[in-house]
């Protein structure tokens, strides 16, 4: 098919680092000695990311033993791509990104892109180095994660090589998903990269999940990113740390000095918090803000909680792909994906996903026709 075609058709482009994810699963938390899981939690930071190596994964995954361990196929930009692929929406996706080894047979970036149909033309492969791996554990209802960046440190060099080709494959798209990668010169050319995107083709909208490696100590270029977004999407501990505001701050002071801070106009900022979803978006000179309550479900319910937030990034992506007529209908969605996500096992999330989208097509895409 002809490159620019095929570049065209797509309706969104996510850009993310990707890893093999090792989560700990709930039954496993409970199983493990007290005393390990207290030793374990030295290596993690309550709530947030912490940047290890490679060995550091190693003796974690030893310390708890492998059978504590879901492995799986992750990454933010990656988790909300397949999810949209799922759905059976007819949405057309691609991923760009750096595949490396991830020491599992079954376990493989271009085999699950491709069973989903997901195109793949701009995946590099790193071939003889270890994919990014991060280690996540949820620990009396907080998910702590370390990360190890693995051959997603290559993504700079190979954004410098392919950047013309790149910047066709992405203002070719209707939306660009950007999450984060952990070196500042691969931000810097994402920055570059989104807005020669947004010059080439007005209409594209860019969102962006920085996740807390980037909003710890935001660089210039991963503000820039944001203020070029149209939607950013951020759990509560990222939300607090963009705002530069202490915590006992109100959300609606929060959200303001995040606006004054970008000098966002036509942003919606969407917050993932554990009981509810906050909306937010500049209403003449003042911030609008609803509030959309989750219906939590109970952590005895819960098969893994790793990528339930980027997962309702699909949902509401996905949403406003479809034309979705109000914002209220994408945040829907999103929560719907959000809870199959969190309820379903593994082999059962592509079906699950499927079947909450024709749910909510039935509700307002269908009676909408």
């Amino acid at each position: 098919m002809n490159s620019s075609l095929q570049n065209q058709m797509l309706d969104i482009v996510g850009i993310g680092a990707l890893n093999v994810d090792f989560a700990v699963t709930s039954e496993k938390m409970k199983e493990l000695p007290p005393a390990t899981v207290s030793k374990a939690m030295w290596s993690f930071f309550s709530g947030a990311e912490r940047i290890v190596g490679e060995e550091d994964i190693e003796k974690m995954v030893s310390l708890l033993g492998r059978d504590s361990f879901r492995e799986k196929l992750g990454g933010s930009a990656f988790n909300t791509v397949c999810c949209i692929a799922a759905l059976g929406s007819g949405l057309r996706t691609g991923l760009a990104g750096i595949s490396g080894e991830t020491g599992m047979p079954d376990l493989s970036f271009e085999g699950a892109m491709d069973s989903l149909g997901i195109d793949r033309s701009h995946l590099a492969s790193c071939r003889g180095e270890s994919s990014g791996l991060c280690v996540s554990i949820n620990h009396n209802g907080t998910r702590s994660f370390i990360h190890y960046p693995g051959c997603n440190s290559r993504m700079a060099d190979a954004l410098r090589k392919n950047y013309g080709q790149l910047l066709e494959y992405v203002s070719g798209a209707r939306l660009l998903h950007i999450t984060q990668f952990n070196d500042s010169e691969t931000s810097e050319l994402l920055y570059r990269l989104a807005k020669d995107a947004s010059g080439l083709k007005h209409s594209l909208r860019i969102s962006c999940d920085p996740g807390y490696a980037w909003l710890q100590n935001p660089s210039a270029s991963v503000m820039g990113i944001l203020r070029l977004s149209a939607f950013i999407f951020l759990n509560d501990l990222e939300f607090t740390l963009l705002s530069g505001k202490p915590y006992g701050e109100s959300d609606r002071e929060k959200s303001e000095a995040i606006f004054a801070r970008l000098g966002l106009s036509e942003t919606f900022v969407v917050v993932k918090k554990e009981t509810e979803i906050k909306l937010f978006r500049k209403e003449g000179s003042s911030v609008g803000e609803e509030a959309f309550r989750i219906d939590v479900i109970g952590s005895d319910e819960i098969k893994d909680a790793t990528g339930a937030g980027d997962a309702f990034d699909a949902g509401f992506l996905a949403a406003v792909l479809l034309g979705a007529a109000e914002e209220s209908w994408a945040v829907e969605l999103g929560m719907m994906l959000m809870r199959v996500k969190l309820a379903c096992e593994p082999q059962s999330l592509r079906e699950g996903f499927a079947e909450a989208f024709a749910d909510w097509r039935e509700l307002h895409v269908d009676k909408e026709g």
